[in-house]
């Protein structure tokens, strides 16, 4: 069993973009080849990843640099040019992050459900695809995409339909993400935040949003969750050790 903070835990619901994938220089390419067409100038990362933080979708981003009175048609084909683009280099450009097979493996060999509540308006099918891909389908026991729920981050709806798909209570649960957003939803839907900085934020950005736990990369964490687990066999041993001597 893993206890975090006297609490034992029953499930881990990961973000995706930025915490398990390095995905976010791709998008960045892409979004700059789809208004380049409409002589707009590129923008940075940096105003993509904090735009996408902020709960902004790809309609919303292109409105932002896009003229004042642009036409409505316009920004979708764009919007479409861009979603198609991205998901035809998506299979060979974005790739997880270090470290993931193995904790995926070693969540389930302590019988964790695993989640995925991501920000994307992508379809589930589309996510399981992803996953599939690197291998980790198996591992996964829910998706829950900004498509099947009515708010997106930073609001907990994916989070808490992610947890009642799981059959685990959230407050059972570790939920962990990149972004100021990822830590908000996390403490409205009355999960445990834990931060990884693999993804773009900035630490200092994500400190104030105060997680229980940060993380320099999934592999950190997966050793923080050994280490748990070695704390916790210690203390139901020193139970078990108090109830002999009782009787």
């Amino acid at each position: 069993m893993l206890f975090v903070n006297g609490k034992q835990i029953r499930g881990v619901i990961f973000d995706i973009d930025g915490t398990l994938v390095d995905s976010f220089s791709a998008f960045t390419s892409v979004f700059n080849k789809g208004i380049s067409q409409f002589d707009l100038r590129p923008v940075s990362q940096q105003f993509l990843t904090r735009s996408l933080t902020e709960g902004a979708n790809l309609a919303e981003m292109l409105r932002m640099i896009f003229p004042p009175q642009t036409d409505e048609s316009l920004i979708e084909r764009c919007k479409r040019e861009i979603l198609e683009d991205f998901l035809k280099i998506e299979a060979s450009e974005v790739k997880p992050f270090p470290g993931i097979n193995e904790l995926f493996r070693n969540l389930k060999d302590r019988d964790l459900k695993i989640g995925i509540a991501t920000g994307r308006t992508s379809t589930p099918e589309n996510e399981w695809n992803r996953f599939k891909r690197f291998g980790l389908e198996s591992f996964i026991d829910s998706i829950v995409t900004s498509r099947e729920v009515a708010r997106r981050k930073p609001a907990p709806d994916a989070i808490i339909e992610c947890s009642k798909r799981m059959n685990v209570p959230v407050e059972k649960c570790l939920i962990v993400g990149d972004t100021e957003a990822d830590i908000i939803a996390a403490r409205r839907a009355g999960g445990i935040p834990v931060a990884i900085l693999t993804g773009e934020d900035h630490l200092d950005l994500i400190e104030s949003e105060k997680p229980e736990f940060i993380f320099k990369n999934l592999i950190e964490f997966a050793l923080f969750l050994e280490e748990q687990e070695r704390r916790g066999e210690i203390w139901s041993e020193e139970v078990e050790g108090i109830k002999e001597i009782i009787k």
